[in-house]
């Protein structure tokens, strides 16, 4: 299920105890379309609020979002730094999760192995002040009350690559084709959900964008509610998910 609103006023009308996992990426705050690294731009929504203003706005999110949870359930944000690591987004978001009583479960670090065209190098070949591009992004995973999940439907295989905490595989290459700047690969999602859901669980994603959270759910047999602001990522993710077939 899609539904195309404003995720920090929707989540407060989502029934209480009902998420059994979030999988979600939220904008990055990185200005996006004049990102030097990234000319396109989100549709409806302007990627550059000031820091703390940006951060308090997901802070009330996940605040709100807490009693929608089922006891247990955990929540996945993949999220990357800014300002080449100078500015630790991910330090905020668990110091605000940790505030708002959500337990620490794991920081898994998603290695991309990609790096825009290095023309800005710092102080080059000094101490000084040089760059540090990161061509890897954070998955930040917290729990609501407790740790333990009984219920997987993962295989030996996975469980054992998938539980070491550092990932690595190719970020999305059709966000062109789709028309939408910041999209995840099925990848992510599908370790996320195979980890820590099973077969009829019900997954949350706040920041739906063109639905690939959703897509992964219908495939591994999940129920989906995507939360999406603009109309007609709204539209070509109903649309994507409706064309997923269930893998059996």
């Amino acid at each position: 299920m899609i539904i195309c609103a404003n995720s920090y006023e929707y989540v407060k009308k989502l029934e209480d105890d009902s998420i059994d996992l979030v999988v979600t990426s939220p904008p990055y705050n990185v200005d996006l379309g004049n990102n030097k690294y990234n000319k396109s731009k989100y549709n409806s929504y302007e990627d550059n609020l000031p820091q703390k203003e940006y951060l308090n706005q997901l802070k009330g999110l996940f605040a709100d979002l807490m009693p929608k949870l089922k006891s247990g359930a955990r929540v996945c944000i993949n999220i990357g730094a800014k300002a080449n690591g100078r500015i630790a987004t991910h330090s905020d978001i668990i110091q605000f999760m940790n505030e708002l009583g959500y337990l620490n479960v794991t920081q898994i670090i998603w290695d991309k192995s990609q790096v825009g065209n290095r023309t800005s190098w710092g102080s080059f070949c000094s101490p000084s002040c040089p760059s540090f591009p990161t061509p890897f992004e954070y998955i930040l995973v917290f729990a609501k009350d407790n740790l333990k999940l009984q219920e997987k439907d993962l295989t030996k295989e996975e469980f054992i690559d998938w539980s070491l905490a550092l990932w690595k595989f190719a970020p999305e290459s059709q966000m062109k084709k789709y028309g939408h700047p910041a999209m995840f690969p099925k990848e992510l999602p599908k370790r996320l959900i195979k980890l820590f859901s099973w077969k009829g669980a019900t997954v949350l994603d706040p920041f739906s964008g063109m639905g690939t959270t959703g897509v992964v759910c219908k495939e591994l047999g999940r129920k989906y509610i995507g939360i999406e602001l603009d109309e007609s990522y709204c539209q070509l993710a109903h649309e994507r998910i409706i064309a997923t077939e269930v893998i059996e």
